[in-house]
């Protein structure tokens, strides 16, 4: 058969066959906080599309009649022309019955997004903390005159960023204002690179529909794109579709849409981490206007932060760190305890009197998180555990905990937190990790005013070899750069070296004082041999 009868007859024969269900767009989810009930209820809200043809997903058997025509020369020099039309549908269903963007499900990680069935129970930042933070982001989200596309928001361990980022994202959701999330979590296994961009590209074809029909179009003329390189599909799936649509039709792209990555330190390979911040300030710096604004949290690991901070690689981004020391900080732990505690009292009201709990029990707690947000939580989801359902007795076991009591019968108020310490040293190599801990041990034991460069030599060790074994303690400890040698060190918080000299608590990584103390006597000897002649 002559190849126009052919094209003539599966036409005919796919404009015939009955359409199936479609595919519904959920509506906005009820329970998600909306711009008036948060601080992003100054966010303007952003109007539909006005170029919208059909909120329902493109099957392989409905076609569409979007009529969208791209031109090369709009775009790229290598872009192809194309029409999405009912074209494109003849082609999807080629697909074996199947959605095209069921691609993008099979490769993504949905766990990983914000809103997910998995994540039940995210942290969020309680209504009365992190005001001036959340207050500085929305307003760069929403357009504040600067140029920054990008923004970093780092911070130490367990410092609350998530939380940050899970509170942003919800506001901005109900604002109509968010694009995609992805969370990473190594605990979770929710740490492949190669799910990010799928997972993203999903939840902006979700949120806009001419977009969804571009990618679509994509995915169905070239299945393997998913099986491109990481920097390909960011290109071809994100950058160009939303340029396409900010030339052509940009009253169809709601602006801006944000994109969060977070906790992008746990993604599972530390040279991928560097490719998204290289991709993405890559573009930033190119295009002068661009409807998408991306918000990456992390801890300050030394290969995120000296490729952020490095002049001549030159990472334009706006930063944000989130700080225990200042006076905000400080101030967000007593309206976060007070707060908290009066639910617990009111819930547990015919139990605990009026003024629950005792003022130096209080101020007590206050000391202990010293700023950190993150131990206050860990206390106070350990006092008002309902699987104990008795506050008071639990606030008495966390007393004796914080006077150096250590934990009863296994109780750890900051079990937690101590999982995380842990991580992060089961993540230095083991033939490191010897000499790592005699240097941590220093740190804690000796008080003395050494700066880096006079604790590597009393290790014999040249410097960079000193950097390169501490360089996976950046969220716990302040590490001086190679060009700082004469800079001091500093924990980042007090429950770092807590946490390494309670036996109970660090477990193989305990550095008891009794071995730390003969170690250093040892290798002091040890420098007098090398050194003393000098003092002679």
């Amino acid at each position: 058969m002559p190849f126009l009868e052919t094209f003539k007859a599966r036409i005919a024969r796919f404009s015939g066959r009955k359409q199936q269900g479609e595919e519904h767009v959920p509506s906005p989810d009820p329970g998600q906080p909306t711009a008036t009930a948060n601080p992003a209820q100054q966010l303007p809200a952003q109007a539909p599309p006005t170029h919208v043809h059909s909120t329902n997903a493109i099957r392989d058997d409905q076609a569409t009649n979007s009529g969208i025509t791209v031109s090369a020369a709009d775009i790229l020099p290598n872009a192809h022309n194309f029409t999405i039309n009912q074209l494109s549908a003849i082609s999807q269903n080629i697909q074996s019955g199947t959605t095209v963007l069921q691609h993008l499900m099979e490769k993504g990680m949905p766990a990983a997004i914000h809103d997910s069935s998995d994540r039940n129970y995210p942290p969020r930042c309680h209504p009365s903390t992190r005001k001036s933070l959340k207050e500085r982001v929305t307003k760069w989200g929403v357009g504040d005159g600067s140029d920054w596309r990008m923004l970093w928001l780092l911070g130490f361990a367990a410092v609350g960023k998530s939380a940050v980022a899970q509170t942003i994202a919800e506001e901005f959701q109900g604002a109509g204002r968010l694009g995609a999330t992805f969370f990473f979590s190594r605990p979770n296994h929710l740490n492949d690179p190669d799910a990010v961009i799928p997972t993203l590209v999903y939840q902006l074809a979700m949120k806009v529909p001419e977009y969804k029909r571009i990618i679509s179009h994509r995915l169905a003329d070239d299945p393997w794109i998913l099986k491109k390189n990481r920097r390909k599909q960011f290109w071809v799936l994100i950058i160009e579709p939303f340029h396409i649509l900010l030339t052509q039709y940009p009253h169809t792209v709601p602006q801006p849409l944000l994109i969060i990555l977070d906790g992008l330190d746990e993604c599972e390979d530390k040279q991928a981490q560097c490719e998204f911040i290289d991709m993405i300030s890559t573009h930033v710096q190119q295009v002068d206007e661009f409807p998408l604004l991306w918000m990456i949290c992390s801890r300050p690991e030394w290969h995120l932060e000296s490729m952020i901070s490095d002049p001549d690689y030159h990472v334009v981004c706006k930063r944000e760190k989130l700080d225990v020391y200042d006076e905000e900080a400080q101030e967000d732990v007593r309206r976060l305890l007070e707060a908290e505690f009066d639910k617990i009292q009111k819930r547990y009201r015919a139990r605990l009197p009026d003024g629950w709990p005792p003022e130096e029990c209080f101020d007590r707690i206050v000391r202990a998180a010293d700023g950190h947000l993150g131990l206050a939580s860990f206390v106070l989801r350990f006092i008002g555990d309902k699987g104990y359902s008795d506050p008071d007795g639990q606030l008495k076991v966390c007393m004796k905990f914080l006077d150096g009591g250590g934990a009863l019968g296994g109780m750890n108020p900051l079990h937690a937190l101590d999982l995380l310490y842990r991580q992060i040293l089961s993540d230095i190599p083991a033939d490191d990790l010897p000499t790592t801990m005699r240097i941590l041990g220093f740190l804690i034991y000796v008080n003395a005013p050494f700066d880096a460069s006079d604790i590597a030599e009393f290790f014999d060790l040249d410097f960079g070899k000193f950097h390169r074994l501490l360089e996976r303690l950046h969220s716990v400890l302040h590490v001086p750069l190679v060009d700082e040698a004469m800079t001091r060190f500093s924990f980042y918080h007090a429950s770092f070296p807590d946490f390494l000299r309670d036996r109970v608590r660090s477990g193989g990584f305990w550095l008891d004082w009794g071995v730390m103390s003969h170690d250093i006597a040892f290798q002091s000897l040890h420098w007098l041999e090398d050194h003393g002649k000098a003092f002679a």
